[in-house]
């Protein structure tokens, strides 16, 4: 089932009774510190990569605006999408960015801020007749290991091939080079793609289905979570946030709620 949003007041209560996980650092603990570990993904334009030898991306810019609010500093590393839950609930990382769908079975392992943005996901391939999931019967499909699409192909009803890559580069280099007919990916990334590869022209099929993305952190750790989420709330009403999606996506990619 998935998690409610909680309420500023409610959230305060719950640091209050329930504490914060055993292993993850404590708020205070980070502010002593005066540095957020953050966790992201190297390849995933245009959420967060490394451009360079510096990291940038959507979510790096986002994340890097709450901390200074808060009062601290950045120390951003990188790992494959499937490393960033073990880090959380090994310490190593405070929170954890990659374009991170918000789903029930994820929130058996790490808890979420509430969703940063909301994104189509579309089919990937060379082939413009590959429009809908059916298309890809009897397809060679590529994903990236620990991701939501990785069950989401696992489970098309109909027979086809999966390769797992541990890495957005390594797929990527599959499609390009036709070891996989498709792939799926966020339909935003259309244009950026097109910049980062030219030579490699991809076509991106209409959008299947939207998906509420988030920053991940260590289960109950619920001071963290509600500071994160109060700081969200503040680059979005001030006019930051609409700017960072004018700058990567030049979309408005806020949830509409119903």
């Amino acid at each position: 089932m998935t998690k409610r949003p909680c309420f500023i007041p409610l959230c305060a209560l719950a640091i209050t009774v329930f504490g914060t996980s055993a292993h993850a650092r404590t708020l205070n603990a980070i502010r002593a510190d005066g540095t957020l570990r953050i966790l992201a993904s190297s390849d995933l334009y245009p959420f967060t990569f490394v451009t360079g030898g510096t990291s940038a991306g959507f979510e790096i810019e986002l994340l890097t605006a709450i901390a200074t609010d808060l009062g601290l500093k950045v120390d951003i590393q990188h790992a494959p999408s499937n490393a960033l839950f073990q880090a959380l609930q090994d310490d190593k990382a405070d929170v954890a960015v990659a374009a991170l769908a918000i789903t029930s079975t994820r929130e058996q392992k790490v808890d979420f801020t509430q969703p940063t943005l909301c994104a189509t996901m579309s089919i990937i391939s060379a082939d413009p007749k590959l429009q809908v999931s059916t298309d890809l019967e009897g397809k060679t499909l590529g994903v990236t290991s620990g991701t939501l699409l990785e069950t989401y192909v696992k489970h098309l009803d109909f027979p086809k091939t999966i390769k797992v890559y541990n890495n957005i580069s390594d797929m990527t280099l599959a499609l390009f080079s036709k070891q996989i007919d498709a792939t799926f990916g966020y339909t935003i990334q259309k244009s950026f793609l097109a910049k980062v590869y030219p030579k490699y022209p991809v076509v991106f099929s209409p959008p299947l289905f939207s998906v509420p993305v988030g920053m991940a952190l260590a289960q109950n750790n619920l001071g963290l979570r509600a500071a994160l989420n109060i700081g969200l709330i503040k680059v979005m009403h001030d006019g930051r946030y609409d700017k960072l999606n004018q700058k990567y996506f030049n979309a408005d990619l806020h949830c509409k709620h119903s």
